[in-house]
């Protein structure tokens, strides 16, 4: 019976860019020896690219943007990846910034169409310069500062409380 007898595979070298290629051969005889050939000492080639953005556009160290970036038309920004139970998200689109929390509730709405805003919680600020502010679920509270006045309305919808000006049938 004859013996099976194994020949060693051999995996062709990939060359670094701009390189020669070098071969391993293999000798005869009762034996197998590989015998590397030695090449000359090259550097690795140039980082441009790499280089070039890192440097003049993000500190990855310090973690900082240094330039400004343009967005495309059709582009959109996701902070945070909505995950239910764990995390929410913020997105940013050409239509507006919406935001939710990790139980999948709105809780901030900006539209860029009419400038609408809602937000679930507090809004705190030092001031506040509006035509007019609703107040209440049901928005029975107008402070009307166009008009100098703020009116309390009924459930019925009709005005039972005016403090200012008396006009256009208030």
């Amino acid at each position: 019976m004859a013996k099976d007898l194994y020949e060693p595979e051999i995996v062709a070298e990939t060359p670094f860019p701009q390189e020669e290629v070098q071969s391993v051969t293999q000798t005869q005889g009762t034996s197998t020896v590989a015998t590397p050939t030695t090449t000359k000492e090259k550097n690795f080639p140039t980082r441009k690219i790499a280089t070039e953005l890192m440097s003049t556009a993000l500190n990855t160290k310090s973690k900082k943007i240094l330039q400004e970036f343009e967005l495309t038309d059709s582009g959109a920004i996701r902070i945070g990846n909505y995950k239910e139970g764990v995390s929410g998200e913020i997105l940013i689109t050409p239509t507006g910034i919406v935001a939710r929390d990790k139980a999948g509730l709105t809780t901030i709405a900006m539209y860029g169409e009419d400038g609408s805003g809602v937000f679930k919680g507090s809004i705190q600020a030092g001031s506040i310069i509006a035509g007019s502010v609703v107040v209440g679920a049901t928005g029975n509270v107008v402070i009307d500062g166009d008009n100098e006045r703020i009116v309390i309305f009924d459930e019925a919808g009709y005005a039972r409380v005016l403090i200012g000006r008396l006009e256009n049938g208030f």
